[in-house]
């Protein structure tokens, strides 16, 4: 009630309101994902998560391109510092120290190119604000009937080692889901920028990669031995397992985006 009103505001106010939302968005989820895999350095987790703030800040500030250097740069520090100072056995950190870097902080920072697509492209700016809502709707709604249509018509196991109680079944109904969104949409023409084709386009990367998303991050929490990332949102879990399906479905649609219209 509180907080999806909230969100749809900010994303509807863009530039900085929306800017600052997502880098807490990310600093959290960073957070979180350090804390899953037990980061050894507090300090190091620190500057991980000051660097995918301010990532956040210069996807807003500059073009996709100029965030190569920092992201590179950072990386490449973090690990010489990890090969210099930790032993070779803990080297993975490294890996989820990129990782950390690429989701949730690359990926959410997406969400930013999205909103600010039109002006790069000379359309409405409340164009980018319509997409992501879009996304969100499709997204929506794909988890909500796979859950229901899984929990009553489920027998087929998705993917029982990562998550036991996903269903081919719900998979399925959740992606259909999507499209039945992307029909709507398409029939009262709510993005004027976009043909039949793109609403499906649109429909078939949230409808699959959502749940790809969830599921990823199920397999995340299945090794960290939890079943929240956080208690932040008490029983709704963290950040991250509000977020997990956007990080994984935002960057493709802008790559479709910058494809299609740029």
């Amino acid at each position: 009630m509180i907080g999806i009103p909230a969100i749809l505001a900010l994303i509807y106010a863009g530039n900085y309101w929306f800017t600052t939302f997502i880098a807490v968005a990310v600093l959290l989820c960073t957070h979180e994902f350090l804390k899953l895999f037990k980061f050894p350095s507090k300090s190091l987790a620190a500057i991980i998560v000051i660097l995918n703030i301010s990532v956040t800040y210069l996807v807003y500030l500059m073009n996709l391109e100029w965030l190569i250097i920092p992201f590179l740069g950072g990386w490449t520090i973090i690990a010489l510092w990890l090969m210099i100072l930790y032993p070779t056995d803990v080297f993975d950190k490294a890996f989820i120290a990129l990782s950390s870097m690429i989701y949730p902080g690359l990926a959410l920072s997406s969400m930013i190119l999205v909103r600010e697509f039109p002006l790069r492209i000379g359309e409405n700016y409340f164009l980018g604000a319509q997409i992501l809502y879009l996304t969100m709707a499709m997204i929506w709604i794909c988890d909500t009937l796979a859950y229901f249509f899984g929990s009553a018509l489920g027998t087929v196991k998705f993917s029982p080692k990562v998550s036991p109680n996903k269903t081919w079944e719900g998979a399925i109904a959740g992606f259909l889901g999507s499209v039945v969104v992307a029909l709507i949409a398409n029939r009262y023409n709510l993005i004027s920028l976009f043909n039949a084709l793109d609403y499906l386009m649109l429909a078939v990367i949230a409808g699959v990669l959502g749940q790809v998303g969830d599921l990823v991050e199920s397999a995340v929490k299945r090794y960290a031995g939890v079943k929240d990332t956080s208690r932040l949102l008490l029983d709704h879990g963290g950040a991250l397992d509000r977020l997990d399906s956007l990080a994984f479905t935002v960057p493709v649609i802008y790559i479709y985006l910058i494809m299609r219209f740029a």
